[in-house]
């Protein structure tokens, strides 16, 4: 058996999003020096993100493993993560996002109970503690996160602003918490799109977002904010960059509000980075956001940023320098944030050079702040102070 540290990673499914690959970048820069398994649960656009995996992490795929609760399922994919934590003996187990994170945790305390013991690590990737869903759910995932952090010996959160509040909520205590932001890999984008070939006007002002047509995103409050600003700022043209269940539902509203023909949907994009050049102004109308990657990508590419008080969002911005904060599920707080920024062409291009130097400005250590170098060096130091620690 190898002499170096082992690390076991579990995540719910690896998709398009921030967590999956902030969870990948891990797994590869951690081969460099450890023993690294990789557990989740199946998903149709997995591939692009495990050719990133060196050929030395083991992965491996619990096809039980689902975000859905369903009790057969579940005690399957449970008992399947505990085989796997058997077979590779790690030292650290290392949760990602809510269904693992449950699963991961209960199958790592059910190994624990043997001579062996992994410290296990939760990464919840933002937390459920408003912003999902009504008052009684809230409450069940609360208690659940509550109980689950009986078998955790410690959390990372994104941003301070995600611990403040999980631990505020009694899941697990401040001292058990850590924080290490998410990494964000700043590459230019491959094909920049621009204006023309988004259908937009050449002098329009647009001011898009980058999201998940779900609630917790929040667009349905830009498309009224858009529908607000249709008279007082007719050259601005809204752009929602992202698919859903609610793409209908918001499009329809757009066209209620005879606003359709200021708001453009481009539907799901693969290439959603690239058209970030074809904007002037980024907002991120989330109700609930751990972090939120892409208004860091947005401002590296010279765009100011609008994001909402919530969790971790102000953390991204420097508000009043790269851009503006606005009041979560308020469309006229919105709107006079676009507006500001829509009506001053100077203001615009000041904030987005300022913007440029703070998301790819450097940290202590000299690496870039943002970048997955020095999200993988904090977790590196991390791994090593607890491990230190239990010896």
């Amino acid at each position: 058996m190898s002499d170096k540290i082992r690390i076991l990673h579990v995540i719910t499914r690896l998709e398009p999003g921030g967590s999956s690959r902030n969870t990948v970048d891990s797994c590869a820069a951690q081969a460099e020096y450890a023993d690294v398994a990789l557990l989740a649960g199946p998903h149709p656009d997995s591939a692009s993100l495990l050719k990133l995996l060196p050929p030395a992490v083991k992965y491996v795929e619990i096809p039980d493993l689902q975000r859905e609760i369903r009790f057969s399922s579940d005690r399957r994919a449970l008992l399947a993560i505990k085989r796997e934590i058997e077979n590779f003996k790690p030292d650290i187990v290392h949760t990602h996002t809510s269904k693992a994170g449950a699963l991961g945790r209960m199958a790592a305390a059910l190994y624990n109970t043997a001579a062996s013991k992994a410290l296990v690590v939760h990464t919840p990737h933002g937390h459920l503690l408003y912003g999902y869903y009504g008052f009684f759910r809230t409450r069940l995932f609360k208690n659940a996160e509550r109980f689950l952090g009986l078998f955790t010996d410690h959390f990372i959160a994104l941003t301070e602003g995600e611990k403040r509040e999980s631990a505020a909520a009694g899941i697990g205590v401040e001292r058990q918490w850590e924080v290490i932001h998410s990494g964000v890999n700043f590459a230019s984008p491959a094909s920049p799109a621009s204006k023309a070939a988004l259908g937009l006007p050449a002098d329009c002002v647009a001011a898009g977002t980058i999201a998940r047509l779900e609630p917790v995103k929040g667009v349905e409050h830009l498309v009224r904010a858009a529908a607000l600003l249709k008279d007082e700022v007719p050259a601005l043209r809204t752009v929602i960059i992202g698919g859903g269940a609610l793409e209908k539902p918001l499009k329809d509203l757009a066209a209620r509000l005879g606003a359709a023909d200021r708001v453009l949907f481009t539907g799901f994009r693969h290439d959603a980075a690239d058209l970030l050049p074809a904007l002037d102004i980024y907002v991120q109308p989330s109700l609930n956001e751990a972090m939120g990657r892409a208004p860091l990508e947005a401002q590296a590419l010279g765009l100011p940023a609008i994001v909402t008080g919530v969790c971790g969002l102000p953390e991204t911005i420097r508000a009043g320098e790269t851009g503006l904060i606005a009041k979560p599920g308020d469309p006229a707080d919105l709107a006079g944030a676009v507006k500001t920024l829509a009506l001053a062409p100077q203001l615009r291009a000041r904030m987005g050079a300022a913007a440029r130097d703070w998301a790819l400005g450097g940290d202590e250590a000299g690496l870039p702040r943002f970048g997955p170098e020095s999200m993988n060096l904090k977790l590196k130091k991390f791994y090593n102070k607890i491990l230190e620690k239990k010896s």
